[in-house]
């Protein structure tokens, strides 16, 4: 393990700035109910003073939980609910997802989250032997019922670009499918990334009044071009960095920071930090990361956005073995993707307030106790 940076939480901005870094949010996290505590204090400490929790489940399946441990940290913690797409080929399905989801939101969820089960796992009810379509139209109440109810859905979409891609030493994700060989889609029985994506970019045109978050950089941070069309096509189209920062880091700074800079108010910094049954940086491996090595993941990713630093360590080394250029953003586009678009789009505020600061405040010196 590296060592740590000290007080990497406050680590200055270096594009441009004199100020300190904001207060960060996470809009793209996986954690446990009893372990908001844990996340509460330790992200704090790393400088993350909100995050959004997309794992919150079903009203009667989960949810209430999630939502009345959240309720305990001044709105810091937002919840995502989950559909249940158990009966899917009920013809009240869509209507029933809708029902669902306005139960969710009076209990107090502010988010639905769309796992890629959607695409690569439900299956077709009108031929098992296909998976349903992301733009199956059976699910058009669902979506219109996240946008008449003002909640954001996140939507992923597809994989890596390698998991469609034959297992062999050849894949340059082969250490992570290694570990994973489930989340190889190269098998033919699959729908290919490049259909799931078209499928995607289809429901964003037929829903405009509902707002999406495509994860994982719209889940093709290996095609630039690609994700800029799309932001440019959708304007109900957001994304987040979560766990791509070692593909995106790939890119030629120049050409990823001007399409940072043209699509600022609609890119959100997440992580896919996982605190369930055990601590998730980005993916899995072998090897079960402690705290520290949390503190180093957003170390890395705040270098990598702030910096124009060379040959950088990636934050997540499974997914593949190379190193980073840094994109050294402007501090104004910066302050956009660490916590005024999550600001605008999840909680309707301008800015941070004394609830970020006072977490900030509490913070020196808990990187050494964790």
């Amino acid at each position: 393990m590296r060592a740590l940076p000290p007080l990497l939480w406050c680590l200055p901005l270096l594009a441009g700035s004199a100020g300190a870094r904001p207060p960060v949010i996470d809009v793209h996290t996986h954690v446990r109910p009893d372990r908001y505590n844990l996340a509460t204090d330790a992200l704090a400490s790393a400088g993350i003073t909100r995050f959004i929790n997309l794992s919150g489940g079903q009203p009667g399946r989960g949810l209430e939980e999630h939502l009345e441990r959240a309720s305990l940290y001044e709105d810091r913690v937002l919840v995502c609910a989950n559909p249940n797409w158990r009966g899917v080929g009920d013809a009240d399905f869509g209507a029933r997802e809708a029902a669902a989801l306005e139960t969710a939101a009076r209990l107090g969820a502010r988010c639905l989250k769309i796992s890629k089960a959607l695409g690569l796992g439900v299956p077709d009810p009108d031929d098992p032997k296909r998976y349903l379509a992301v733009d199956d139209p059976r699910l058009d109440p669902l979506w219109a019922a996240a946008g008449r109810l003002g909640l954001p859905v996140f939507i992923h979409t597809g994989d890596p670009k390698a998991f469609f891609e034959p297992m062999g030493p050849q894949n340059e994700r082969m250490a992570e499918l290694g570990v994973h060989p489930e989340w190889s889609f190269a098998d033919p029985s699959f729908p290919r990334r490049e259909v799931l994506l078209a499928q995607r970019d289809r429901l964003l045109a037929r829903h405009r009044g509902t707002t999406f978050v495509g994860v994982h950089f719209a889940n093709n941070p290996e095609d630039l071009t690609y994700v800029e069309q799309a932001l440019d096509a959708h304007p109900n189209l957001y994304v987040d960095l979560a766990a791509r920062v070692p593909e995106l880091g790939r890119h030629p700074p120049a050409r990823l920071r001007a399409l940072f800079v043209k699509h600022q108010d609609r890119i959100l910094f997440g992580t896919d930090l996982g605190l369930t049954g055990g601590l998730m940086l980005g993916s899995v491996g072998r090897n079960q990361p402690g705290l520290p090595d949390l503190f180093l993941y957003y170390f890395d990713q705040f270098r990598w956005l702030e910096t124009d630093g060379q040959g950088l360590p990636t934050p997540t080394p499974i997914q593949g073995d190379w190193r980073i250029d840094g994109v050294q953003l402007p501090a104004q586009v910066l302050e956009k993707v660490y916590c005024l678009n999550a600001l605008k789009l999840f909680w309707n505020e301008a800015k941070p307030d004394d609830r970020d600061w006072d977490a900030i405040e509490a913070a020196p010196g808990m990187v050494s106790f964790f």
